[in-house]
């Protein structure tokens, strides 16, 4: 069976086979991030958070080996800082990549996409999405394009995925790598991928800790200003009228 793409190019399924059944032994990282726009009086700040789970690979096991978060402030907002961010830490690693991202539209930033990364991202067209309501799941349609783009269901009940990738692995080879990450039995990663889900998850928590922090000194540090300002302000009034 095929489907047409959004770039009009024809696609064949690829599925899971009994005989498609790789053993894989590698290491792998899987990178999130997340941000907090806030206001200081010196103007708009953003507070960015990359996070990096590790785990490896071993006879259609997930082993995890650890994380590593990494915290940021930068001047203004904070959407570029952390795509940035994101990329610095998947060019500084040697292993295979997981990313939640649109490899093509960070092309378009002059991202340095990593050599060895899969990236996968439920969030693209929802008329393209309806063309690919495709049961019989698990199953990878991929194009020979850069970055290699295309879609993955991996449960009947799931999503369809959007993926990008830089790999030049045959689609029935990714397909079982997905596989194996999207089976641990947690509702919210079930028909997902795992280490994406707790990079994100990871995330979001420091990113929340951050944020009522952030926020609470922020509003300190604005309520200080505008009592100045208005101190200030009547000052000016005050002398005006003695004059």
């Amino acid at each position: 069976m095929s489907v047409i793409s959004e770039s009009g190019v024809s696609n064949t399924i690829v599925r899971l086979t009994s005989e498609s059944n790789y053993v894989f032994d590698l290491e792998l990282a899987a990178i999130d991030g997340s941000l907090h726009d806030f206001y200081t009086e010196e103007g708009q700040k953003s507070y960015v958070v990359t996070s990096t789970v590790f785990f490896k690979l071993e006879r259609g096991k997930m082993i995890y080996k650890g994380s590593e978060v990494k915290e940021f402030i930068f001047d203004g907002k904070g959407e570029n800082h952390m795509r940035k961010a994101e990329y610095d830490e998947a060019n500084s690693l040697q292993t295979l990549i997981l990313m939640d991202r649109k490899l093509s539209m960070d092309l378009s930033f002059n991202m340095n996409l990593p050599r060895n990364v899969i990236a996968i991202t439920k969030d693209f067209d929802e008329r393209e999405r309806r063309k690919l309501d495709i049961g019989n799941a698990p199953w990878i349609i991929l194009d020979n394009e850069y970055p290699r783009t295309g879609y993955i269901r991996l449960t009947d009940k799931g999503w369809v995925f959007r993926i990008e990738t830089t790999l030049s692995y045959k689609a029935e080879y990714i397909l079982n790598l997905l596989y194996v990450m999207s089976r641990e039995p947690i509702p919210e990663a079930l028909g997902y991928n795992y280490p994406l889900f707790l990079a994100d998850k990871l995330a979001k928590l420091y990113r929340d800790r951050a944020k009522r922090a952030l926020d609470f000194i922020a509003q300190k540090e604005l309520t200080r200003y505008r009592t100045f300002r208005s101190l200030v302000e009547n000052r000016r009034r005050s002398w005006s009228l003695s004059q």
